[in-house]
Order: structure tokens, then C-alpha cells, then sequence
């Protein structure tokens, strides 16, 4: 039974905690709790000092995160402090490990009492102590069990298809429903971030450069909250910005069981940039502060295209200037002389003869020693003269004719899968009745059990070989859209090589799929694999039928027979 005596001589300190966090929204404040243990003394006899008062702003969730708490609990071992007076046994402790000690403590007879405004609990009772650990685990349990709802409205929210958290930069939240808060673009800022993803994806700029400007010119803020917000965007935000995948439409987050899984971003929120320029910017951020190999000046059309033969390294491009003096015949490095160097004539004189050439060789980046050799871009243009213009140009009507003929055996190939899917289809059919007739025979004692099972194994193995047979990949059928583009280059390309521009050029070969390689002061040439198959099919054709060139007959109905044979070579390539 609890004495009076017992209270006024034991040592009494209180304790007061409150936490910011969701689950603790509804206790009492700091100021509140002091209060209500100062009144708690009064009831039961107990001074307590203001000395006494011990208060924090800590979780409880965690062992060993509260300073005050863990000076009470050595002052209560050193026999300080031998009773507490709380607001509740959870401003104590939210975890297992701290609702033991205090309990420890009151079974080595340290600590006597813990008052609270609903029970008092005391070391000399059993009960006392059993029914404090149970207010300790219920609110463990009750904290646990929030951590679970919690969990469970963010795996819903990513399954909407919005990022959990503040809405990205150049977005905002909308003021709906708790929980079923949708992302719309941010007026303000939507366009100007859509800017600076396109601007860095020209490769014009490094990142720190683009950051400068996105200060300095842009005056890119974040957007403006209630308790924070409305700066200028830091570096830190502006890489992770630059590398987060939610303005691509997608991202990652744990799933029900605790997996990282992809989630696609809401439809309704539009993306900034696609999946492929998201994965490129990843590959320029990777590539550290230099400025990327895919930006060319546009002097120089074939460097992209280039490899040095020995070393595999990539090719740089420079040009010469040249003159040839109109005097003496004298031939110099023109850049930054003003006379010829025999005859000290002005080079100025409108009889000098100026020249310049344009040289592709190695880098000298992967092997610092290797012959690389260098070849002019005359050299590259004869080439691709005679190993793509002269084999694949060719005619509008020979287009036309290449699509119609691809586009119908596409659909004969088409039709006779389907038949052949068919005879598939019943041929598992049959296996599934053999199967069946089987188990009707063991269930009536006419197959044994090993019969049974051979059956299976059989059927099975059969039926995986068939559904493994069945459909022709999606991926192996042409895009007549995109033929159509390809051969429209080639019907242009003897004109584009001569006097194209250089984004002409860069769009031929990129079509073309031509890779070049220097080797030796010499140039090859490698060509996509759609364009090895034409030419192997013209090679055909041209073979069969001597008089065939495509180029210049413009009645297409005299040489089907004749590329009849070749067009299934073209849909197999």
C-alpha cells in the first residue's frame, strides 16, 4: 500500500518530452506537460524544484537519442533521483530497450516510484511494474503500427504515380485531399527548367557552367512555402536535379514488401525530357566536367563518324592553309604570316594561290604512340563515293518498288506464320487431350503411375519446344515508316556527299549507319546492316541479270521477275 511517508522522503524529478514528429502531433506541448506535473505533485504531496524539471525536444523512438533522459536514468542509478513524475508512461519511453531499463531500475530497488496523471506504479508491487511495461509497449505498439500506415500510403501514393514529398522544381502540389494531392506544372517555373535540361542537352555547356547561368541570367528560385523556399536553387538541387529520373516520367521506390521497383510518373503530369535524353544526360553528367565528344564544329562533318584502325581511339580533325607564292612559286604555311618567307612578296597579292585541306587522324588519347596516320577529307569523300554512292543510290522508283515489294512479302510472311501458328495451336491442343486421357486412364487403374508420369514429361517437353516456336518477334518486322526515311537519303545521296551542308552530312551517314575507320593513311568504310542487304540484293540482281540497273530504268514492272529472288535477302537483313 502506498504511504505518504514514502512520497515525502523519496527524491522526486519529472520529465517532459515532445517530439515534432507525425505521431506525436496530438500530445501536450513542453509547456503544458510542466503544468500538469506540477499539478500531479500538488495532488500527491511531492516537491519538485524547477532543478528538477527535466525537458527535451527528442523522439522516443530510438535508444540512446535523449540526453536528458539518459541523465535521469544515471542520476536514478547513482540514487539522485528515486522517483519520476510524468505526464504519461510514453513521454518515458517509445522502445523496448528503455522501457527495460527503467524497470530494471525499479527491481534493484534505484527507482521507487513513477507517478503518472492515471496510475502510479511502484517497485514493491509486481503488478506496478508488469502494467508499466504494458503502457511502454503499447506505445512502442502503437508507434510501430503508425510506421506501417505510414509505409502503406506511400506505396499508394507511388502507385497513383506521384513522388512522394514536396513536388520536384519547376512543379507544384495542388490543394486537395490529404493523401490524394495531385503535381501540376509550376507556372513560374515549368518552362524555365524545361529550358536548362535543353540547353545542357546540346552539350554547349558543362554543368557548372549551366548552374552560373541558371543563377546568374535565369534567376531560378525555389518555389515559395510557408516556412522556407523563395532562394536561389543550390548546387546540390541542381545536379540531383539534372540526374532525377521524375521529370523523364518515372522513379523508384520501395514496393508493399519493401523492394525498390520501378513506378511510371502519373500521365497527367507532363514530362519534361524523354527516357532517352534522361539516360543521356546521365552519360554527359558521368563524363565529369569536359564538355561532350558528341558537340562538333560544324567545319568538320566525318570526325563523329571516325576511328583510328590501330588504336580505337577517336579521330580529331584540323585544317591546313596553304599559299603558293605568285612570285617566286613558293609554297608556305599561310596562318599568321604577312610576306612570303623567300621572296618577302606581300601575301596579300592577289597572284598568290591560296589553298587548304582539311586532316582526320588519331587523338593520340588511348596509346600515345600510335602511327594513327592521317587522311584528307578528299580522301573520305572518294571513298563514300565509291563504296556507298556508287553501290546504293538509287532511283524514286526503285524505292517505291523496294517498299511495295518488302511491304507485300512482309504479308505473305505475315499470313503463312499464322498458318504455321495454327497447326501449332492444334498440335497442343492434341498434347493437352493425350495429357487428359492419361489421368482418366490412371484414375480408372489402366495406366500405373510410371506410365503417368512419362506421359507428362513427354507432353510437356513437347509443349515447350511448340510454344517457344509460336509468333515471330515483334522487334524483327521493318518499320516501313522509317525505311521509307532511310532510302529517301539514298536517292540523295550522291548530291549530299558532293555539296551537302554539314548537318546534311551528319544526317546522311547517321542514316546510313556508315562507321569510318583510318587506318595507315587509309580509309574503310562500314555500313549498317540494312544497307549491307540491299547491296547484297542489288549485287543479285545485277548478277542475274546483266541488263538490270536500277538507277535508270523507271518501269518497274519489267524487273520483278528479276528482284523477285532477291527481296527475301533484303527482309532477312
Amino acid at each position: 500500500m502506498l504511504k505518504e511517508t514514502d512520497l515525502i522522503t523519496t527524491k522526486f524529478a519529472s520529465y517532459c518530452r515532445k517530439s515534432s514528429e507525425q505521431d506525436e502531433r496530438q500530445a501536450l506541448s513542453i509547456e503544458s506537460q510542466i503544468e500538469e506535473v506540477r499539478k500531479i505533485a500538488t495532488d500527491y504531496g511531492v516537491v519538485v524544484d524547477d532543478d528538477g524539471i527535466r525537458q527535451e525536444a527528442k523522439s522516443a523512438k530510438d535508444f540512446g537519442t535523449r540526453p536528458e533522459f539518459e541523465r535521469l536514468v544515471i542520476d536514478s542509478e547513482k540514487g539522485k533521483v528515486q522517483g519520476i513524475i510524468t505526464w504519461h508512461a510514453d513521454r518515458l519511453s517509445r522502445n523496448a530497450i528503455d522501457a527495460a531499463r527503467l524497470v530494471d531500475l525499479m527491481d534493484k530497488g534505484k527507482l521507487k516510484y513513477i507517478i503518472t496523471k492515471a496510475s502510479i506504479y511502484t517497485s514493491s508491487d509486481p503488478m506496478s511494474k508488469f502494467m508499466l511495461t504494458l503502457a511502454c509497449s503499447q506505445a512502442k505498439m502503437d508507434n510501430d503500427n503508425k510506421g506501417i500506415n505510414v509505409m502503406r500510403g506511400l506505396v499508394k501514393k507511388r502507385r497513383m504515380g506521384y513522388p512522394p514529398g514536396v513536388a520536384k522544381i519547376g512543379y507544384m502540389n495542388d490543394n486537395g485531399e490529404k493523401g490524394y494531392r495531385k503535381i501540376l506544372p509550376d507556372p513560374d517555373r515549368f518552362d524555365l527548367v524545361q529550358s536548362i535540361f535543353q540547353m545542357y542537352l546540346t552539350g554547349t555547356y558543362t554543368a557548372g557552367e549551366l548552374y552560373k547561368i541558371t543563377i546568374d541570367r535565369l534567376g531560378l528560385t525555389t518555389r515559395q512555402r510557408k516556412r522556407e523556399g523563395g532562394t536561389p536553387i543550390k548546387k546540390s538541387q541542381f545536379y540531383q536535379m539534372l540526374k532525377d529520373p521524375a521529370y523523364a516520367g518515372f522513379f523508384f521506390g520501395k514496393d508493399d514488401v519493401g523492394s525498390i521497383i520501378r513506378y511510371e510518373v502519373n500521365p497527367e503530369v507532363p514530362r519534361m525530357i524523354t527516357e532517352q535524353e534522361h539516360q543521356k544526360i546521365l552519360s554527359m553528367l558521368s563524363r565529369g566536367g569536359s564538355r561532350r565528344s558528341w558537340v562538333y564544329t560544324n567545319e568538320f562533318p566525318y570526325k563523329k563518324f571516325c576511328v583510328c584502325g590501330h588504336c580505337g581511339g577517336s579521330v580529331t580533325a584540323e585544317r591546313k592553309v596553304q599559299m603558293i607564292c605568285g612570285g617566286c612559286k613558293y609554297k608556305f604555311s599561310l596562318p599568321n604570316k604577312t610576306q612570303c618567307p623567300k621572296c618577302k612578296s606581300s601575301t596579300k597579292d592577289k597572284s598568290n594561290k591560296t589553298l587548304e585541306y582539311v586532316y582526320y587522324h588519331c587523338c593520340l588519347k588511348k596509346d600515345p604512340n600510335c602511327p594513327g596516320g592521317s587522311v584528307s577529307e578528299g580522301q573520305i569523300t572518294g571513298v563514300l563515293k565509291t563504296e556507298v554512292v556508287d553501290q546504293l543510290a538509287m532511283s524514286e522508283s526503285l524505292k517505291s518498288w523496294c517498299l511495295n515489294s518488302i511491304g507485300e512479302l512482309e504479308q505473305r510472311e505475315e499470313k503463312r506464320g499464322r498458318d504455321t501458328n495454327e497447326n501449332w495451336y492444334r498440335r497442343l491442343e492434341e498434347l493437352e487431350a493425350q495429357e487428359n486421357r492419361a489421368v482418366e486412364g490412371y484414375s480408372k487403374g489402366l495406366v500405373n503411375e510410371k506410365e503417368l508420369r512419362q506421359i507428362r514429361l513427354s507432353v510437356q517437353d513437347e509443349s515447350m519446344h511448340i510454344k517457344a516456336k509460336i509468333g515471330v518477334p515483334e522487334g524483327s518486322r521493318f518499320d516501313l515508316g522509317v525505311l521509307n526515311t532511310k532510302l529517301d537519303i539514298l536517292t540523295e545521296i550522291d548530291d549530299i556527299i558532293q555539296n551537302g551542308t554539314y548537318e546534311e552530312k551528319i544526317e546522311a551517314l547517321s542514316i546510313v549507319g556508315s562507321n569510318l575507320t583510318i587506318e595507315s593513311k587509309n580509309i574503310s568504310v562500314t555500313k549498317g546492316i540494312l544497307y549491307e542487304a540491299l547491296q547484297k540484293g542489288l549485287l543479285e540482281a545485277r548478277t542475274k541479270n546483266p541488263q538490270f540497273e536500277p538507277r535508270n530504268i523507271q518501269d518497274t514492272s519489267s524487273r520483278n521477275g528479276v528482284f523477285q529472288d532477291v527481296c527475301p535477302t533484303l527482309l532477312r537483313g
